[in-house]
């Protein structure tokens, strides 16, 4: 069964240097769509507990994070040591909640993921995009996607980092809204995405957001 793609196909269609350039035009359908993502978002401490519901926001005035009973974001990782690279991290993955949550509200305006995006970058720009083509289509998204193996490198302290990891999308799936129901598909290696974020910090609170976006459907290293 064919799905629409969401966000990591568009942005695995930027092509050469990560973080660079856009990504423009409707990639369509294809055999494994990513289909519309970020709901509940949890992140799995070192003991590795059971995931567990979203907060609502992720600091005291963040937006709104919550997501349907029927998604899951689970950042399965332990948090860096470094304060700094602890907080792009956990921005990366509030991004993420955020574009699936836009997804789940059918809202191509959600604040949300407006606040973890950088004014005028490729990552605000796809992320739109990808929630319109959703909307269009009475798409949403219905499972668990597991993010893995994080690394974050500040680029310049205070100023700028590459946040990159995988997201496994093997019980991920998009949500027929008209049916009521996901769109099941079978394992691919093109449920297994890496994903490259670029990220600028912004005021004077260690906040981190999305300036630049790719990812690599089918990614050998997240297999």
């Amino acid at each position: 069964m064919k799905r629409q793609r969401t966000l990591t196909a568009c942005a695995a269609l930027v092509a050469a240097s990560v973080l660079v350039a856009g990504c423009g035009g409707d990639d369509g359908e294809s055999d494994k769509a990513d289909g519309g993502k970020i709901a509940g978002a949890e992140t799995t401490p070192s003991e590795k507990p059971s995931p567990s519901a979203s907060p609502s926001a992720t600091r005291e005035g963040g937006p709104d994070l919550s997501l349907p009973k029927d998604v899951k974001i689970v950042a399965d990782w332990d948090e860096p040591s470094g304060a700094e690279e602890a907080a792009v991290l956990r921005d990366a993955r509030d991004f993420t909640i955020a574009f699936y949550r836009a997804i789940t509200q059918q809202d191509a305006r959600d604040p949300a993921y407006l606040s973890y995006t950088y004014p005028g970058g490729n990552a605000r720009r796809i992320t739109e995009k990808n929630v319109r083509d959703h909307v269009a289509k009475k798409y949403s998204v219905s499972g668990t996607e597991r993010l893995t193996r994080p690394s974050v490198e500040i680029v310049h302290k205070g100023s700028s980092a590459v946040a990159t990891y995988c997201a496994d999308d093997t019980h991920f799936y998009t949500k027929d809204l008209k049916a009521g129901k996901p769109m099941l598909t079978t394992p691919s290696p093109d449920d297994h995405i890496l994903f490259e974020l670029g990220m600028s910090a912004v005021g004077d609170k260690g906040r981190w957001v999305v300036k630049e976006l790719r990812a690599d459907v089918g990614a050998q290293q997240c297999q």
